[in-house]
């Protein structure tokens, strides 16, 4: 953990310009986050531009101020830059890389234990259970408010990453703080069926292909995506569309995995597992990162030599021993 509120308070006060980005593929907390945090620093005053690369993916296109957010940055000049949800800057894509080039200083908000610590300042507390917990928690040392806007946000990074408040990183305090988001108008059950009980047919269609390549050893089971299906099925740009969630609930896995070649070749992992194992040390093993229970890295291809490299590790890991990259 590394909470560096006055030097994170010191950089906010001498911006105005903000470009505010999160990690690519990006989930529920991602843009919950990027959003949330956009509105409270519109609240203070702050001028912000919102960025992910792609933008952002149909299903949390219902959050407010999501039309905002661009796909892509050229040139840019901000006063500061804000990352959120990122385990690293890799994690940042092309957005922040732009970001960057402009040599402004950076905020880094985050919550994964595996976090880089690579920001002028550093806001980094894996106790959270969400980035958008984090945000929630310097809204009052920022003299922010919650709004509906603000709240609708920030519970959307609670609901996805807790799958709905059923991991065991929820604590009374979250439960607590949930409870203040809705109070402030956040509409529980829609964000619920938006983000975590509806799927577009194509993900659907996605499933359905991929299913009959599940295999299952040494507590591990996993399954491989690659182009030519995400073609064929005309596939959403959202990762494995949630089968790496779907596998774990295999009785005999404490492990799973899916594998998913990306447009460029190289293999876009996730990996998932029950309490009481650990994916995280793999993720990082690989070069990712994540938490205990979820993680994913994204390492060269092809998807058998990807496959082969991570297999070992994840057994460990399904064996409850630590892996060594």
């Amino acid at each position: 953990m590394k909470i560096e509120w006055d030097r994170a308070a010191e950089l906010l006060a001498a911006a105005q310009n903000l470009i505010i980005v999160t990690h690519v593929s990006p989930d529920g907390d991602a843009i919950g986050s990027l959003l949330g945090l956009m509105w409270v620093m519109r609240q203070l005053g702050r001028q912000v531009t919102p960025a992910v690369d792609g933008g952002v993916p149909p299903a949390l296109r219902f959050l407010p101020g999501a039309e905002e957010v661009l796909a892509a940055l050229g040139e840019v000049t901000p006063d500061l830059v804000i990352a959120v949800d990122c385990g690293d800057a890799g994690r940042m894509g092309q957005a922040g890389v732009a970001a960057s080039a402009s040599g402004a200083p950076l905020i880094n908000l985050d919550h994964h234990a595996s976090n880089t610590l690579f920001g002028t300042a550093n806001l980094v507390d894996p106790a959270t259970v969400s980035s958008t917990e984090l945000i929630l928690d310097w809204l009052p040392r920022l003299g922010g408010c919650l709004d509906t806007r603000i709240a609708t946000c920030l519970l959307t990074g609670l609901v996805t990453d807790t799958l709905c408040f059923r991991t065991d990183s929820v604590t009374a305090a979250v439960l607590g703080k949930a409870q203040r988001l809705v109070e402030a108008g956040a509409p529980l059950s829609e964000i619920t069926q938006r983000t975590l009980l509806t799927k577009p047919f194509a993900d659907l269609r996605l499933w359905a292909e991929t299913l009959h390549t599940v295999q299952m050893e040494e507590g591990v089971i996993w399954a491989a995506i690659d182009r030519q299906t995400r073609d064929r099925v005309q596939a959403t740009d959202n990762g494995d569309a949630g089968l790496v969630s779907f596998l774990v609930t295999a009785e005999e896995a404490p492990v799973a995995a899916v594998f998913r070649e990306k447009d460029d070749g190289r293999i876009e992992m996730g990996f998932r597992a029950k309490p009481g194992f650990d994916v995280g040390r793999v993720a990082v093993a690989l070069g990712g990162g994540g938490h205990v229970l979820a993680s994913g890295a994204t390492i060269d291809g092809p998807l058998d030599v990807a496959i082969g490299r991570a297999l070992p590790l994840l057994k460990q890991a399904a064996k409850g021993e630590r892996a060594v990259g």
